[in-house]
């Protein structure tokens, strides 16, 4: 077995920062001023470093539980339990609290898919309708991740783990074959972002790179190398930078899955904390480490900081009627937000996971 990943890794908390920040990029300047160079940035795709951190963190800790079932120092059904409420703990209750305040003051804007919300398939919602939900719309990735939680305990847990990585490697081809199917045979294309299958590229590249480390470590090392990141980075831009290179619909099937295959390197680099010089500045410096650590917040309160800051907080602020004056409010607000969130809701019953571990 490889090297023990329970330890805290620095760096994976700095690439945290920079995947909030890239999403919210992409709803604050690309989603208001657009552009023909900055649309096609992938910023979005801060969402599949998200996909491959989960992936990557959840199917470490799983695997460490699941050789200490076969070796009977845990039990099956303890290590489930322990998992959802740890789980339960990070993700509930600064969802549930901002779905509360969406609840008392939007009800009637969001009456026809609050049970979607509720229930943590607003991505299905998006799927089955072919269409986003304004200010909403970011939550279906948290959707993708909680009922990847839901399942993927039980596979590794039950699987045997001589069929672990095949397994891994199926689903990752299967997530491709999903949005070429969204894409051609149905009339809900949207699903081939947002619905579960599509999105196992990114948590499967995630749960790869658990799998590698821990089984295979000198193979996981050697295919770590910085110049291969640098190759793929340099395909993607001409591949799905460059205008009229790949078709459109080639583009739909494959760009997340070129991302995603980026951030896998990137994740495993910044696994075994190797980036160096000006790049592990970038990520371990304090501003990058503090946001990281608030980034939940930050993702889910994001959204909504445009029509809160229209309706609650521009009165109380120097008026202004330059977008991007408002867009530094935005931020700022949004960051103050998750913060105060982190210090006294979060953090408080985070410490409660100490009685799960």
């Amino acid at each position: 077995m490889g090297q023990n990943i329970h330890k805290h890794i620095i760096q994976i908390d700095g690439l945290r920062c920079y995947a909030v920040l890239s999403v919210m990029v992409a709803h604050y300047i690309v989603g208001n001023y657009g552009g023909a160079i900055l649309s096609k940035i992938p910023f979005g795709t801060g969402v599949n470093l998200f996909f491959v951190i989960s992936g990557y963190l959840i199917t470490a800790i799983l695997l460490h539980k699941k050789d200490a079932i076969h070796q009977k120092t845990t039990t099956f059904f303890k290590e489930i339990k322990n998992f959802y409420v740890r789980r339960s703990l990070r993700i509930f209750p600064l969802y549930y609290l901002v779905l509360l305040f969406i609840f008392i003051f939007s009800f009637e804007q969001i009456k026809d898919y609050y049970g979607y919300l509720l229930s943590y398939t607003t991505n299905i919602y998006i799927t089955i309708h072919n269409g986003y939900i304004d200010n909403k719309t970011h939550l279906w990735s948290l959707a993708v991740e909680e009922q990847f939680y839901l399942i993927w305990p039980f596979i590794v847990f039950l699987m045997p783990k001589k069929w672990m990585l095949s397994f891994i490697i199926s689903i990752i081809f299967f997530s491709i074959i999903s949005k070429y199917y969204f894409i051609y045979y149905t009339s809900y294309p949207l699903g081939a972002n947002a619905f579960l299958t599509s999105c196992l590229d990114s948590l499967g590249l995630g749960a790869l790179l658990a799998y590698l480390q821990l089984y295979h470590s000198s193979v996981f090392e050697k295919i770590l190398n910085k110049k291969i990141l640098i190759i793929l980075i340099i395909s993607y831009i001409i591949l799905f930078i460059f205008p009229d290179f790949t078709s459109y619909s080639i583009k739909r099937i494959f760009d997340n899955f070129s991302t995603s295959l980026i951030y896998f390197y990137i994740v495993g680099i910044a696994s075994l904390n190797k980036f160096n010089g000006f790049f592990k500045l970038l990520l371990e410096n304090k501003t990058a480490l503090y946001l990281g650590k608030i980034s939940y917040g930050i993702y889910l309160i994001h959204n909504f900081m445009g029509e809160a800051f229209q309706n609650y907080f521009a009165r109380k602020l120097p008026p202004t009627d330059h977008l991007s004056v408002r867009i530094i409010y935005w931020a700022l607000l949004t960051v103050i937000l998750a913060s105060i969130s982190w210090y006294v809701l979060e953090r408080p019953i985070l410490k409660l996971k100490k009685y799960f571990n």
